[in-house]
């Protein structure tokens, strides 16, 4: 049932594709974005929505912050699977648009995923590539992100994490958004995506295992390099603790990087 699942998503975001790129290539800019903002929330509801009618899928919202939150915030979140981004944006408050840090190898191959990641605002970097451009293209995002009043979220560990263990936080496209625009951080652990991550195991084992995402603190926007790295560091003691509560077993000590 899960390859006909995938199979029907593949072929409606094939086909929407193309009706995306018809209007980004013919229409107008503004009608472009707002063809862009429209598919992106398609894409996500389609996701949910059959997920959640074939088998069962559900995400547990763990909600620890007892606070509003703010107007403006950057996530920090762990990373386990490429479930992570639309579950992130499937929990944003309404009226609010998540932008991701990603790795460039997204940017092509996902049929419409890839498409928007491209054109509506996200950040593809190399995973191993020149540093400098790398931060000239966080720095772009998060311009934007402060211009359009997105949200942007990044995954301090810099790639998935295959077996669910909690990876060391590099602290460079973290501080460059926040010298950018000084954010409060909202922190968030997400759990369950790593027993999904490969083909295989998704095939196997998906709508089998529990996906939850805990919403954990959020953190004083950092007023300079020493807070900025403090407030990553609790961030990532904060989702080790979570990973920990959920799981019944003790952390590793802190990593951070950068």
């Amino acid at each position: 049932m899960n390859v006909i699942i995938v199979a029907c998503i593949l072929t409606a975001f094939a086909s929407w594709e193309i009706v995306l790129l018809l209007h980004i290539i013919f229409g107008s800019r503004e009608a472009a974005k707002r063809k862009v903002q429209f598919f992106e929330d398609k894409a996500i509801e389609i996701i949910f929505s059959m997920f959640s009618a074939y088998r069962g899928f559900k995400v547990r919202i763990v909600n620890h912050l007892g606070q509003e939150l703010p107007e403006r915030f950057i996530v920090v979140a762990n990373h386990q699977s490429l479930l992570d981004i639309p579950i992130i944006m499937h929990i944003m408050p309404s009226g609010l648009k998540a932008r991701f840090v990603a790795k460039q190898e997204l940017a092509w191959g996902i049929p419409l995923i890839s498409l928007l990641l491209r054109t509506s605002g996200h950040c593809l970097i190399k995973r191993r590539g020149d540093a400098l451009q790398a931060v000239r293209i966080v720095t772009a995002m998060a311009t934007r992100c402060m211009e359009e009043g997105t949200i942007p979220v990044i995954f301090p560990e810099g790639t998935r994490s295959r077996t669910g263990d909690l990876g060391a936080f590099h602290s460079a496209g973290y501080r460059k958004i926040l010298e950018v625009e000084p954010l409060p951080i909202l922190v968030i652990a997400v759990e369950g995506g790593w027993q999904v991550a490969r083909l295989g195991d998704f095939f196997k084992s998906f709508g089998k295992t529990e996906y939850s995402a805990s919403l954990l603190a959020v953190l004083p926007a950092p007023r300079n390099r020493k807070e900025s790295l403090e407030t990553l560091e609790k961030s990532r003691d904060l989702i080790e603790k979570s990973l920990e509560e959920t799981r019944g077993r003790a952390a590793p000590e802190v990593v951070i990087e950068g």
